[in-house]
Order: structure tokens, then C-alpha cells, then sequence
């Protein structure tokens, strides 16, 4: 099996590094000279494209795409038209409608498609549901999803044109998606957006309170404006008879936890922590999508899941108080 990384002048670069532990033939697709030369010194890497249009000629059977939003549904479309199974990062795309086109060029050509949430595959957010089912914390009515930190991005992160929704379709949707994998559909939202850091063209903070069909609330919030960052609790959930919070001692760094590479720390469950070991999520990502390639199963980030976090992130913008 052969995978083509598209785009290696960022995250594309953490794929890479999770595609090495897999048994694939590695190619790349990037046209600055320095990152091809850096990477090659690094990776087996077996061939590298300059071009999406000489990507298209490539045999790979999957193309892992980490390029600007914008971008997104147009190579998309090409290459599952071209007969390539597609991994791509988040978001899905800009808009519903590209989103919605992207999934189903994916099923009339029956090419797997998954986007890329790390987040969604951390055991943390797995177990949260679990605890939440068994009834150990009674029922919940209350939760608080939040993350914070100083970004004063430039480039194609400042762009309105390419970003589609400033921090909160890039970083914060996966937010979002643990918050709604938690909360369930919400039958409403109301929202705060704003802009601190100047060189961002689009809003750079997120406030927003869900209401879940369930009976349920849910407290959002999601920042790049927020200097000196302290170190809080990224997930809350609240129940009658008992509580999940995020363990600030195992919560990881820019992805680097003491326990492997993690999104979130391990959850506290009613005072108890509960030790979920060390993990991977780039790995699980990755190596996920090509089991579901190579056996023919669906890919374990269902599309239809990443849609609806779009859709949230449009409804978050819509409903403004």
C-alpha cells in the first residue's frame, strides 16, 4: 500500500511521522526545495511530487491532504474522482455544501474519505461516553468544553479567504466535535465571537452555550487571544451524583503527554483518576483509515460526523447575541 502526503509545510509533517510507523510506501507532494531536502534526511521517503497535477499521475492509493481550508474540497474532489481513497485535515471544508459534494463524490466513486481529528480518536473522550452511559456520574446536565491559548498567526491562518471561520473552524472544531460527541444533538445555541489579536482577520475567540435535545447544557469556549495561558481543565461534565474533569498533570503539551501523544489528560471521575495508559492518537488516526482501506471497512471518523461539526460552527456564527 502506498500513501501521498500533500503539503508538508506544517501538520503535514506530524502525518508524516505517523505514516512512518505504519507499513506503507511513503511518497510526498511539496514544492519548497528545504522541506523536501529535511525531510528526506529524516524519512524513507520513496518519491516526492512537486505538483498536484503530478500527484495525479502517482499510484498511491491514498492521498493524505494537509493543505490551507480553502483548498480542501477542490483536491478532494479530484483525487477521489482520480480513484484515490482520501485523507484530509480538518475541517471537512469552508462550507456545508462543499462538505456535503466532497462525501458524496467519495461514495459514487466508492473511495474511502475520512477527515483527520486527532481528537476524536483520544481515549479520554471514549471513556467520558462510557462512564456517562454506565450511569456513574447520574444524569448530566452540564458541559464545559474550553481551550485557550496566544496565537497571533500570519499567513495563510490570517487570511479570511483560505481560513472560512477564523480559530474556531481551525483548532476549535475539534472542540466542538468532542463537545457534541459528549452532548448529542442540541436543539439550540447562542454564541459570542470576537477578534483580540489584530493580525487575524476573523474572529479569534468563541463563546457559546448549547442547549442538547437531552436535557442537557453546554458551555464552549475557544481562544487565541488568551496570553500567559494557565493550565485548566480542557472538559467538564457535570451530573447529579457525580463528575468527569480533565487531570491538569497528565494533560499534554502541544500534544505530548507523559502518557504518548494524547489531546487531553485522563479523566478524574468522581475524585478518582482514571489511568487510560499511553497512546498515540496521530498513530490510531492513520493506521484506522488504512485498516479501513485495506479491509475494506468504514474508516473510523465517520464524514457524516465531521459535517456536522461544520454545521455547529455555522450555527455558532449565525446565532450571535
Amino acid at each position: 500500500m502506498k500513501v501521498n502526503i500533500i503539503g508538508l509545510n506544517g501538520f503535514g509533517k506530524v502525518h508524516l511521522e505517523a505514516w512512518s510507523k505504519t507499513d506503507v510506501d511513503i511518497e510526498i507532494t511539496e514544492r519548497k526545495k528545504e522541506i523536501v531536502e529535511e525531510l528526506k534526511q529524516k524519512y524513507n521517503i520513496s518519491k516526492v511530487y512537486g505538483s498536484l497535477e503530478e500527484a495525479l499521475r502517482s499510484d498511491a492509493e491514498i492521498f493524505d491532504i494537509v493543505l490551507p481550508h480553502s483548498m480542501h474540497r477542490d483536491v478532494a474532489v479530484k483525487s477521489l474522482e482520480s480513484g484515490k481513497h482520501v485523507l484530509i485535515e480538518k475541517p471537512i471544508a469552508t462550507e456545508v455544501r462543499d462538505a456535503q459534494i466532497m462525501i458524496s463524490t467519495a461514495e459514487k466513486n466508492k473511495r474511502k474519505f475520512m477527515v483527520a481529528d486527532q481528537y476524536f480518536f483520544d481515549p479520554s473522550v471514549k471513556k467520558i461516553i462510557d462512564i456517562i452511559k454506565a450511569g456513574d456520574i447520574g444524569k448530566v446536565h452540564s458541559i464545559i468544553i474550553r481551550d485557550q491559548r496566544k496565537y497571533n498567526w500570519h499567513g495563510w491562518r490570517a487570511e479570511a479567504e483560505h481560513m472560512g471561520g477564523g480559530s474556531l473552524i481551525d483548532g476549535g472544531i475539534h472542540f466542538i466535535d468532542t463537545l457534541l460527541n459528549i452532548g448529542g444533538d442540541y436543539s439550540a445555541v447562542r454564541s459570542l465571537s470576537y477578534k483580540s489579536t489584530q493580525s487575524i482577520q476573523e474572529p479569534d475567540t468563541v463563546e457559546a452555550i448549547f442547549k442538547f435535545k437531552n436535557g442537557s447544557n453546554g458551555m464552549f469556549f475557544y481562544s487565541w487571544g488568551y496570553p500567559f495561558t494557565p493550565k485548566l481543565p480542557a472538559y467538564e461534565v457535570i451530573g447529579e451524583t457525580g463528575s468527569i474533569v480533565e487531570d491538569v498533570v497528565s494533560k499534554p503539551v502541544g500534544f505530548d503527554a507523559p502518557k504518548g501523544k494524547r489531546a487531553y489528560g485522563d479523566p478524574i471521575v468522581n475524585a478518582k483518576l482514571i489511568d487510560l495508559g499511553e497512546h498515540d492518537i496521530f498513530y490510531d488516526e492513520v493506521s484506522g483509515f488504512l485498516k479501513s482501506v485495506v479491509k475494506n471497512e468504514n474508516v473510523p471518523f465517520d464524514p457524516y460526523l465531521a459535517l456536522r461539526d461544520l454545521v455547529a460552527v455555522k450555527d455558532i456564527y449565525a446565532n450571535q447575541i
